[in-house]
């Protein structure tokens, strides 16, 4: 909520305030401007009507060479002396100058020769009195030139300026000089007069031009701040999240500029949110995929550790069976009479070892169809993993163009700042935008920041889970290879099966040639002893695979459930904005 100061002192007033103060300055300026002109003016024309005033009077004292040089020689007690005073006297009546007066130059200095004052005055410079001027005053006159003095003041005759002129004679030979003093307030009489008059002129003028300007600046201004607003309004719908906003432009200058280059920025931020929401809700499904497989990987490698101990169980009966064959090969030198029966029981025991063999068998062929189901599935995974890091390259790539834009960002905000900088006062508007944008910039670039840590957590898992699925691999593959030899050594065993019923029939037939076949018979049971052993040995070996399998699904299901936290992670950053597409990404989110 703004304050009262906030909006006493909003842009708009100070917009206001840039252009009318300007112009009330500009105002003030020009009628302080007039009045030193008119009083210069004033100035500089009574200046060269004194001068005129007196060159025209030096001019006519010239043809009076005679009576000057009489004053010069006989002092006030000549009749030449009353005659030139009273002629400077008139003159000073009539012109209404201050002072009119003579001067001469001498060995001794300037002294006063005939002072044009009233004959009742008992101040005036009697004959012989000493004058002083300004050295620029005496060089011009020295030079014969026409001097004129600024306005001085003089605690004695007041606010006053002066003008001295050679005096010549016919030949143009100086024979003294004249001086001319005017009273300054004189000059201000005038001044006031002519400014008065000038005044009439320039204030109603001036009052248009204020009032014409007021039009333009409120049309302009209104024009600027509806543009503003709008750029203001759509940076806080995106700063609030919502990228549903549109910012028209309204101004053809840089505030124009500012709306479309704000309005793209919008629309790029809002194609990579709804990017990162599709890759997250695809890392989702992954995620749930990858839990999904582990689990049937583990249930499947719990199956198999089922059936290698079954295995095993049979291969431990396999060798007590094929133990005892062997103590009944031993004593059968001595039980002659009883192998009829004895071999009665060999052949049942080799049928029932054929049968241990076929379901040994199955059971390994079984095994190595899961086996194989299960190096597909690693393979499928691994497939899946390349492409979830494919996807977080993707996403990289995204933030990396994100952080290009911010840059444009932050760029465009600190040139609409200098920009603004340069304008002085009139650019504060536009130091207030460019504030904003950078603000947004640096939010911006908090939320990619974010957003590549979750990244390079992700790639992280993923990369740990590409190895685990290779080593996943790598056991199947052992795997499917010891079960393939499980399954040889079993063929071959059922081969020497196949043998056994083949000797037990001979037996049947052959009583009489019962201790030679005893003796291929304990090396058959030797041989199938030895290929026991093997079995179990490969047994073993089998088992720790299914163990390892079993280990290396867990902990892909533990890789799917931080997967699945990190989808969440970019999930819950992306419902930092509102899109249009925010309804259609839920359900996906859901899956889990």
């Amino acid at each position: 909520m703004k304050t009262g100061k906030q909006k006493i002192f909003g842009l708009r007033t100070k917009l206001y305030l840039i252009i009318l103060v300007p112009l009330v300055v500009i105002g003030i300026l020009v009628m302080l401007t007039t009045r030193s002109a008119i009083e210069q003016a004033a100035l500089t024309t009574m200046q060269e009507d004194t001068r005129r005033l007196a060159e025209n009077t030096a001019a006519r004292l010239g043809t009076q060479s005679d009576a000057i040089e009489t004053v010069y020689a006989d002092g006030e007690s000549s009749s030449a002396y009353r005659t030139l005073r009273e002629e400077l006297s008139t003159l000073r009546q009539q012109a209404g100058v201050l002072y009119a007066y003579m001067l001469n130059k001498t060995d001794a200095g300037w002294i006063y020769t005939v002072d044009g004052a009233a004959w009742d005055d008992e101040e005036y410079s009697p004959f012989g009195t000493e004058a002083s001027f300004d050295a620029d005053v005496d060089t011009g006159l020295l030079q014969g030139e026409t001097v004129n003095t600024p306005v001085v003041h003089s605690e004695e005759w007041g606010d006053l300026f002066s003008s001295f002129t050679p005096i010549r004679d016919d030949g143009g030979s100086v024979i003294g000089y004249l001086g001319i003093d005017v009273d300054a307030n004189t000059l201000e009489q005038v001044t006031s007069n002519t400014l008065a008059d000038s005044y009439k002129i320039i204030i109603p003028l001036f009052a248009a031009v204020l009032l014409l300007s007021m039009l333009v600046m409120l049309l302009v201004v209104n024009r600027l701040l509806k543009q503003v607003n709008g750029i203001k309004k759509g940076l806080e719908q995106v700063s609030e999240g919502n990228l549903d906003t549109s910012v028209k432009r309204i101004t053809g200058d840089q505030l124009g500029d500012i709306a479309v280059l704000t309005e793209k920025m919008t629309a790029r931020i809002k194609d990579m949110i709804v990017r990162i929401k599709n890759d997250s809700d695809t890392l989702v499904q992954s995620a749930a995929h990858v839990g999904t497989t582990a689990g049937t990987n583990n249930k499947q490698a719990e199956e198999l550790t089922r059936a290698i101990r079954e295995i095993a169980s049979g291969s431990m009966q396999q060798a007590e069976e094929t133990e005892r064959a062997a103590q009944l090969t031993d004593r059968l030198g001595g039980m002659m009479d009883e192998v009829a029966s004895y071999v009665h029981q060999f052949t049942g025991v080799s049928e029932r070892l054929g049968a241990v063999q076929a379901e040994v068998s199955r059971e390994h062929e079984i095994l190595l169809d899961k086996s194989r189901d299960n190096m597909r599935r690693t393979v499928d995974l691994t497939e899946m993993s390349a492409e979830l890091d494919r996807k977080s390259k993707l996403a990289a790539s995204v933030s990396d163009r994100l952080n290009s834009i911010v840059k444009q960002t932050q760029i465009l905000s600190l040139n609409a700042t200098i920009e603004a900088s340069r304008a002085g006062e009139a650019g504060k508007g536009f130091a207030v935008v460019a504030g904003e944008m950078g603000l947004l910039a640096q939010q911006s670039k908090d939320s990619i920041q974010e957003i590549e840590t979750i990244l390079g957590s992700f790639v992280g898992q993923v990369s740990r889970m590409n190895e685990h699925f290779e080593s996943n691999r790598v056991s199947a593959s052992e795997q499917e290879t010891q079960i393939a030899e499980c399954l040889q050594t079993f063929g071959e065993v059922s081969r020497i099966s196949q043998q056994i019923e083949t000797l037990a029939e001979r037996l049947d037939r052959r009583a009489g040639d019962m201790q030679g076949a005893r003796r291929e018979v304990e090396q058959h049971m030797n041989d199938i002893a030895a290929a026991t052993e093997q079995t179990s040995a490969m047994t073993e070996e089998v088992s720790a695979s299914a163990d390892e399998q079993q280990r290396s699904a867990r902990e892909l299901e533990d890789i799917s459930r931080r997967l699945s936290e990190v989808a969440d992670g970019m999930q819950s950053v992306a419902r930092q904005f509102r899109t249009e597409h925010a309804q259609d990404a839920e359900p996906d989110s859901r899956i889990r």
